[in-house]
């Protein structure tokens, strides 16, 4: 069943789940009221336990509930363009290029997805897929986004950051919610969420359903997606809490990945996870397998002669992640001091592929001690020094695919006050090759040419590496009701991976006298970049609360890579990133949110391949001014919580253009028509 023939029984679960909950309402209304926009005191992600944010040892965003809300995004990705030096690029219905802090939008397998503290990459693409995850936004507490390397405690892929998304936990909130989205381009949305008690469990029921018609012509596919969530806590014993969580998926549409133009066919996703609180204990393990059906649209051509040489078939087949977790607290004088273990496994099945079973195991160790120094100093020489905390971890990774790693990481942050604190840092993180880059191997359907397989693996690939050292300062003045953050950062990227040729080693084919590079032959594939490169950012958030009802915010971003070309920087390429917005409540029940988004880039290439030896082609945004306003009315409905309003998006400037890929860029750019401007009305009742 596609999931386009689903809108009848999405809407009756829409109806279903509104049963349970007609008691209570009004007093998390109330609640929600005294809270609007309360800044974000703690955080979780940077050292894996609650701590204040301004002690984290790492530059860490917090967007919370009421921020995602008032943005009006209905996508991640979008919601992430309100954090500093964050790369965010719709190319497609359901793909979005995101990078952070060095990495140009298409390296969307830079940064790491946890959903829950469950890894949510999709290891064959090596990247997650942003829009085709198990919740909506409308059940997402807190976003924590670490803005910088974080492989000391997460591993791989933890490269230029780590999104952490903290979703909705049963008995929190209300007893229900029910939302209905819809706009231009064929855009429409309906979700609903449910919590309620059965005997000694806590239980969360969400089901949601997706539909999207954003391009025509070439890129005719939509994007459809029918989801379902059942999430349930239990305390077994005094102090104990079990989560018990499974998910279901079902998609299809259109996106875009480094190999190409991929069109998604009816595929399913499932998963589990069940974890275990206990104190200073946590175990966790999840499994997630998806049912794949797509076509890479992947059709290797050579301009010059204008011949086709071959197409790679569709992939049907599996794939299999499964995740276990265990850490535990050590709570000693002055420290705390953290250890781990983390094993992940993965398992790939599709008949495309010569060798169509693929399997990758990973382990990783990891220890973080955490030392109060002023306590340290205040006990042994009786002085009365304000918070100095010193953070110091190690992990060490193996890879049955790759070779080992050592990722370290040291901090220091001084607290002079309670409103101002000082950081300083270094972290090393690695990023380890994908799928394709590393095992691609893949049977071709010939046509011009006898090309029957494409083999352009190098298995003796090695991690992409980065060393940061930060510095960062966070500040409260006027009563607390100005918040400033400021952060910079000095990166050094080594063993980059990179699609290359060498024509002295390279093999040919003989068709009527002309040479044509032998796709197979030595010479052709993916390297490291012995050149290293070089580059700094900067990273500053102001938010501004003159009173409890209005909220200014500004941020702004900037970076500049330096390449190296044979020892000597020949190039740079800056970047500049700029948002800001206001939120303003009405007595009345009016809200009124509106954001601006600012990018501007230097492009390095533009153009259009030449031949088969040259298929990416840098095609970014140069700059672009994004608008985004949105006018919400709660509406008083006794026990429930109702809330209609608009939400208007207007780009302005250059428009978007299809980032790299194995496609000609000379297509009609539907994209870029019709990002132009949108209109979405939405319903939302809550009880």
């Amino acid at each position: 069943m596609r999931p386009k023939t689903a809108l009848p029984i999405g809407c009756g679960m829409l109806a279903l789940l509104l049963l349970p909950a007609a008691v209570r309402g009004q007093q998390d209304e109330d609640i929600e009221m005294e809270l609007f926009f309360a800044p974000a005191e703690t955080v979780t992600s940077a050292s894996r336990h609650d701590q204040p944010l301004s002690h984290s040892p790492s530059p860490v965003t917090v967007i919370t509930r009421e921020e995602i809300e008032a943005s009006g995004a209905r996508t991640l990705p979008e919601v992430l363009r309100l954090v500093p030096n964050m790369d965010v690029a719709q190319v497609k219905p359901m793909w979005y290029a995101v990078g952070m802090r060095g990495g140009t939008t298409e390296a969307s397998d830079s940064l790491l997805l946890l959903v829950d503290g469950r890894d949510v990459t999709f290891e064959m693409l090596g990247a997650p897929l942003w829009t085709t995850q198990h919740f909506s936004l409308d059940e997402v507490e807190r976003i924590e986004v670490i803005r910088g390397p974080g492989s000391a405690l997460y591993g791989a892929n933890a490269f230029a950051g780590v999104v952490h998304v903290f979703t909705r936990r049963p008995g929190r909130g209300q007893l229900a919610d029910v939302s209905v989205r819809g706009g231009e381009h064929g855009e429409l949305e309906l979700a609903a969420t449910s919590s309620f008690t059965l005997g000694p469990c806590s239980l969360l029921l969400s089901t949601g359903w997706m539909r999207r018609d954003l391009w025509t012509g070439r890129d005719s596919e939509a994007h459809d997606l029918l989801r379902g969530r059942l999430r349930s806590e239990m305390e077994l014993w005094s102090g104990s809490l079990l989560t018990v969580e499974a998910g279901a998926l079902m998609t299809s549409g259109r996106l875009h990945a480094d190999v190409g133009e991929v069109d998604l066919h009816d595929s399913v996703d499932l998963f589990s996870r069940v974890r275990l609180e206990y104190q200073n204990l946590l175990v966790q393990a999840s499994h997630e397998r998806a049912y794949i059906d797509l076509d890479l649209g992947l059709d290797l051509y050579y301009p010059p002669l204008k011949i086709d040489l071959a197409e790679a078939p569709p992939i049907e087949g599996t794939t299999d992640k499964v995740g276990i977790l265990a850490q535990y607290a050590f709570e000693l004088p002055f420290n705390r001091l953290t250890v781990g273990v983390e094993y992940v496994f993965n398992a790939y099945h599709a008949e495309a592929f010569v060798q169509p079973d693929h399997r990758e195991h990973r382990v990783g160790t990891f220890v973080q001690d955490e030392l109060d120094l002023a306590e340290l100093l205040n006990e042994l020489a009786g002085t009365s020094l304000p918070p100095l905390l010193l953070t110091a971890g190690l992990r060490y990774d193996y890879n049955s695919k790759t070779r080992f790693e050592l990722s370290p990481r040291a901090a220091v942050v001084f607290a002079p006050s309670n409103q101002h604190s000082l950081r300083l840092g270094y972290a090393h993180a690695f990023l380890k090759p994908t799928f394709f880059e590393s095992s691609l191997h893949i049977k071709l359907n010939p046509r011009d040419v006898d090309i029957d397989e494409l083999d352009v693996s190098n298995p003796v690939l090695d991690n992409q590496t980065i060393d940061s050292i930060d510095l960062g300062y966070q500040g409260k003045f006027f009563d607390e009701s100005l918040e400033l953050h400021l952060d910079f950062a000095y990166n050094w990227y080594r063993h980059s991976i990179g699609f290359s040729y060498d024509p002295e080693q390279m093999d040919y084919i003989e068709i009527g006298g002309v040479r044509i590079p032998n796709i197979n032959g030595g010479g052709f594939g993916f390297t490291n970049n012995t050149d290293g490169t070089n580059g700094h950012t900067i990273d500053l958030q102001v938010v501004f609360r003159p009173h409890d009802d209005l909220r200014l915010f500004f941020t702004t971003g900037y970076r500049q890579i330096f390449w190296r070309d044979s020892g000597r920087f020949s190039s740079s390429e800056p970047v500049l990133h700029l948002a800001a917005g206001a939120d303003l409540r009405l007595p009345s029940g009016l809200s009124l949110a509106l954001r601006s988004f600012y990018t501007s880039r230097h492009v390095r290439t533009m153009g259009q391949p030449q031949s088969i030896l040259d298929p990416m082609v840098r095609l970014e945004v140069p700059a672009y001014l994004l608008l985004n306003a949105r006018l919400e009315w709660r509406l008083p409905a006794g026990p429930a919580q109702l809330r209609a309003g608009v939400e208007g998006f207007n780009l302005l400037g250059t428009r978007f253009r299809e980032l790299p890929g194995f496609t000609q860029p000379d297509q009609p750019d539907f994209g870029g028509e019709r990002l132009g401007r949108k209109v979405v009305f939405f319903l939302r009742g809550a009880l």
